[in-house]
């Protein structure tokens, strides 16, 4: 959805364009479900270029927290308002930026049922409140509008926390919003213009399935193998079976191929063993195709006690933690973790005192025949005084 707003970078600033690129893309989305005839679109954009570049460029950072079909759970039907998992930027992500960015606007985006968005930053465990103060969003009136003034510049180790809210009630309590790009589904994207720009530039939230990239079968981690050549499920699932053990395995290899066997595989399996460093034993038994068994079953347990451990679950006989971590953020370094407990954002305080009410006595007033009329002890509310807050 477009607007007439206008963006106006700083003179140093701009956006890159080409730099080995061929196209430069506009995408559309029409919604016209019953196909109504002589609809027509005028929107476009105008680009303006030169070759006098900009030092420094800028660029979008947004965060995907429904976006495609399957990356978010449903919402339920029939709810004023619901909000989709929360997504957070954990400060080791953030501190992969390379210097401090500077916040030019911030944009909303969801579709019929969004609600409200926000982006909380949290800075040395004080809340900095939202980037942008939104009470209800429209989807026929979005646009980048100029942070809030606490949020203008980010820090390398800030928390960034996003949220959506929607009100489902249109439709029946008993179905469910899907999440998707089509309009008749839901979404949301928040984002903001910054400079300069960083390598790291999106966020994304992604269920709890996608541990199937680490692991199959979570619950094999807390539990003990029924072979007495293993300590736990893991090892003895991996063993057996390396393609059923991850995603990543099963989408490479064919059905059925043991641990052992992929080990000593050579050339065979060499593509995958690089790809993944330290999937067989680090002592070189791998190239020279000489793993025994015994040391495949301990190197097992190793690499189960790893896999594990990036959803947030000990190892079988250790029971110290049988829940995985509970929300995830695909573009961290710990992709898993545990949600944090925010900071309460400081509470507004005054500036200045300014009286509540002004009295006025023996104030005159002529109505419309020239004749005087006397407003004794009228008190007038002082309605500006609601706005001297911060």
């Amino acid at each position: 959805v477009g607007n007439n707003e206008v963006t106006i970078y700083p003179p140093e600033v701009g956006v890159p364009m080409g730099e080995g690129e061929r196209w430069l893309v506009l995408q559309m989305h029409y919604y016209n479900p019953d196909m109504v005839e002589g609809v027509y679109d005028s929107s476009g954009l105008r680009a303006y270029v030169t070759k006098d570049l900009r030092p420094v460029d800028a660029g979008v950072m947004s965060f995907a927290v429904g976006v495609r079909t399957g990356q978010h759970p449903p919402l339920p039907g029939g709810q004023k308002d619901v909000a989709m998992e929360t997504l957070y930027a954990e400060p080791d992500c953030t501190k992969r930026w390379t210097e401090p960015l500077n916040v030019i606007s911030v944009s909303h985006h969801s579709h019929f049922m969004g609600l409200h968005q926000k982006i909380i930053v949290e800075r040395d465990g004080v809340n900095l409140g939202p980037m942008r103060s939104e009470y209800r969003y429209d989807y026929n009136h979005q646009g980048g509008v100029e942070p809030n003034v606490a949020t203008r510049s980010l820090l390398p180790g800030d928390r960034l926390v996003a949220s959506c809210h929607f009100d489902t009630s249109s439709v029946p309590v008993n179905s469910t919003v899907l999440i998707g790009e089509e309009s008749n589904k839901e979404m949301c994207l928040p984002t903001f213009l910054y400079y300069p720009k960083q390598e790291l530039s999106s966020f994304g939230y992604v269920p709890q399935s996608f541990s199937r990239r680490f692991i199959t079968d979570i619950e094999w981690c807390s539990q003990p193998s029924s072979d007495e050549d293993f300590v736990s499920k893991c090892a003895e699932q991996l063993y057996n079976d390396v393609p059923g053990f991850n995603r990543l395995f099963s989408d490479t290899l064919e059905p059925g191929l043991d641990y052992h066997t992929f080990c000593n595989a050579g050339s065979l399996t060499e593509k995958l063993r690089t790809r993944v460093p330290g999937i067989c034993p680090i002592n070189g038994c791998a190239k020279s195709q000489s793993c025994s068994e015994k040391e495949l079953r301990g190197w097992a347990e190793n690499i189960c006690k790893f896999q594990c451990g990036k959803v947030g679950l000990t190892l079988y006989p250790d029971l110290s933690r049988t829940k995985p971590y509970n929300t995830a953020n695909f573009a961290c370094p710990n992709q898993f973790f545990d949600a944090p407990t925010l900071a309460e954002p400081t509470p507004c305080q005054a500036k200045g005192t300014l009286p509540h009410v002004v009295e006025l006595t023996n104030a005159k007033e002529q109505d419309s025949s020239g004749a005087s009329i006397v407003w004794n002890s009228v008190v007038l509310f002082c309605f500006l005084c609601a706005f001297l807050v911060v």
